[in-house]
């Protein structure tokens, strides 16, 4: 019984343990101008900042997706950053940059969900950039679905 006890206690304590460590991974680091206006983000830490859902029909998926996170405009204003260009820069290090007015101009945001549940790597996440091609007809075009970047984990003031 004492034994059972004691296994079930440092069962729980190591699962808490690792939830922790999980939600506090840094999974997105912004770099302003200058290089010192820099922030790294966990998902607990995205996820407190206001969140945007959206669903929208991209190239990547046969019928349109929910969405939801951040604004990139939030998470650049936290950083120092309201104009010029920004380079965003995945896991695979796939490198475009993209003019910071896209942020202020449309609602694009930094998905960390997918239907309702955190984007796995293998999803294109854990973040992806979504820009609302549902709401604005300019924005369906090879430029606009380039500057969508998934599996997100840099972005860096130009």
């Amino acid at each position: 019984m004492l034994r059972t006890l004691l296994l079930s206690f440092c069962f729980a304590t190591f699962s808490a343990f690792a939830s922790a460590e999980v939600s506090e991974k840094i999974i997105l680091t912004v770099t302003g101008k200058p290089a010192s206006n820099t922030i790294q983000f966990s998902d607990a830490a995205l996820a407190k900042l206001p969140q945007k859902s959206m669903t929208v029909q991209t190239p990547w998926y046969p019928a349109p997706k929910k969405f939801e996170g951040p604004l990139l405009r939030d998470v650049l204003k936290l950083a120092g950053i309201h104009s010029g260009q920004i380079r965003l820069i995945a896991l695979n290090d796939y490198t475009i940059s993209i003019p910071v007015s896209d942020a202020f101009e449309y609602d694009v945001i930094i998905a960390r969900q997918l239907d309702g549940k955190p984007m796995s790597v293998r999803e294109k996440g854990p973040l992806f950039i979504v820009y609302p091609f549902h709401e604005h007809e300019e924005l369906r075009k090879t430029d606009y679905y380039r500057r969508c970047s998934w599996q997100l984990r840099s972005i860096t003031a130009e």
